[in-house]
C-alpha cells in the first residue's frame, strides 16, 4: 500500500492530528517587587483543579495614574523549566499606563475582559478603584504561534523620570497538549 491510498491516509493523519496538537498555558508565579503606592498587585496563582492554575486577587490603583509613568517588558525563557532564563527578543509595546490599557483593549481582549471594574478603553487618568480577578485562565489564543514549551517570564517595570518606581512579574509555563481524539 505505498500508492495513492498511502497518501490519502497521511492526508487524513495529517489533518487529523494537526488540530489534536496545541499549547497549553498554566499560570506559574505572580509577583510584585516594589510599587505598591501606586498598583498594588494582591494576586495570586493557585490550584484550580487537577488541571488547571488560575490567578486570583485584587489589583488595587492607590492614585490617579495617567501616562506619565512609562511601562516597558522584558521576556525571559527557561527552556527546561529550571529558572535559568535567557533574554528574549520579545515584549509589548513601550507606554504609559493609559496607552498600555488601550493596547491591551485593542489587541489582547481575551486578557481583561472577565476583569471586574478594569478601566474603559479611553479613560485617561485611570481613577482609583479596585479590580477583581477571579479565577482567571490564561488566555492562550494571544500566545505567538512561534513561542516554544518552557517556563516563559515576563518582567513589567514603570518608569517615573528615568527611575523605576514599579516593577512586577509574571510567568506562564508553555506544555504541548495532546488532547485526545
Amino acid at each position: 500500500m505505498f500508492g495513492w491510498q498511502h497518501c490519502i491516509l497521511l492526508c487524513l493523519a495529517a489533518v487529523c492530528i494537526q488540530p489534536a496538537l496545541s499549547i497549553k498555558a498554566s499560570f506559574e508565579r505572580f509577583e510584585q517587587f516594589f510599587g505598591n503606592e501606586y498598583l498594588d498587585f494582591a494576586l495570586r496563582v493557585r490550584k484550580y483543579n487537577r488541571t488547571a492554575m488560575t490567578l486570583n486577587g485584587t489589583i488595587f490603583v492607590n492614585q490617579a495614574l495617567d501616562n506619565t509613568i512609562l511601562f516597558a517588558t522584558d521576556v525571559f525563557l527557561s527552556r527546561l523549566g529550571n529558572q535559568q532564563f535567557q533574554h528574549y527578543p520579545l515584549h509589548l509595546p513601550t507606554g504609559g499606563l493609559c496607552d498600555f490599557f488601550k493596547h491591551l483593549h485593542e489587541e489582547y481582549e481575551s486578557v481583561i475582559e472577565d476583569i471586574v471594574n478594569v478601566p474603559l478603553l479611553d479613560e485617561c487618568p485611570i481613577t482609583p478603584r479596585a479590580m477583581h480577578v477571579v479565577d482567571k485562565l490564561f488566555p492562550v489564543e494571544v500566545l505567538p504561534d512561534t513561542l516554544s514549551n518552557g517556563l516563559w517570564k515576563m518582567v513589567i517595570s514603570g518608569t517615573l523620570n528615568e527611575t523605576i518606581v514599579i516593577r512586577y512579574m509574571m510567568s506562564v509555563r508553555l506544555t504541548d497538549d495532546y488532547m485526545s481524539i
